[in-house]
């Protein structure tokens, strides 16, 4: 099996709340255990995770629902946390992921506003569930998925992806946006800039997709 198979497995398995450790592409232990946890779950969402309603479409995965039938999920949008390329370097992903927790909650959020978070390794990480409305771009956080670029400081709109970012972060937004396609029909994948007078994510997205 690839790595690219295993991260859309690992992202499913986290999406339903088995716990499957990092999203590296790696069938270790941490993943074999979430497996069997879905299996003995008969296929399902873990028992302390939020219930993922049956889909219709795609036929194949579950439709994520956050918090209700009002809101299926149709869009990704793409951030970028706005730092320098050496912040917090050769820390684990995971207190990273802490200080923008604490930097969101700051603004009066619950919680950090972002579902995935990628670092400049590649590595990946859940933020919010996505069974979970984010807070990630105004007036359009229901129905969308907030995935952030861990980079992006002093970018451009008109940058290209890899002015401000890595390789590996390209090849796991691909692989992101791909398994979250195989979960629920998404439409449209869009930048933060295309809602918001702002940068972020520090690319056009379009542009970045049609592998410009």
């Amino acid at each position: 099996m690839t790595r690219d198979a295993i991260r859309s497995i690992q992202t499913g398995l986290n999406t339903l709340g088995h716990e499957p450790g990092p999203i590296d592409g790696l069938y270790g232990s941490r993943t074999e255990r979430a497996a069997e946890s879905w299996l003995a779950a008969g296929g399902k969402a873990a028992p302390a995770a939020a219930p993922v309603p049956a889909a219709t479409k795609p036929a194949t995965s579950a439709m994520i629902y956050q918090g209700s039938a009002r809101h299926p999920v149709r869009e990704i949008v793409v951030h970028c946390a706005a730092t320098r390329p050496d912040w917090m370097e050769g820390r684990p992903l995971a207190e990273k992921i802490a200080e923008i927790r604490r930097w969101h909650l700051a603004n009066g959020w619950k919680d950090i506003g972002y579902h995935w978070i990628i670092d400049r390794d590649g590595k990946v990480l859940a933020g919010r569930s996505e069974t979970t409305i984010g807070a990630h771009t105004v007036a359009q956080n229901a129905g969308t998925i907030g995935i952030c670029l861990i980079g992006g400081h002093g970018s451009a709109e008109t940058d290209s992806f890899a002015r401000n970012f890595t390789p590996q972060q390209d090849i796991t937004l691909r692989q992101m946006i791909s398994a979250i396609g195989l979960r629920t029909a998404i439409e449209r994948v869009s930048g933060h800039n295309e809602y918001a007078p702002k940068a972020c994510p520090g690319f056009d997205v379009s542009t970045w997709l049609k592998g410009a």
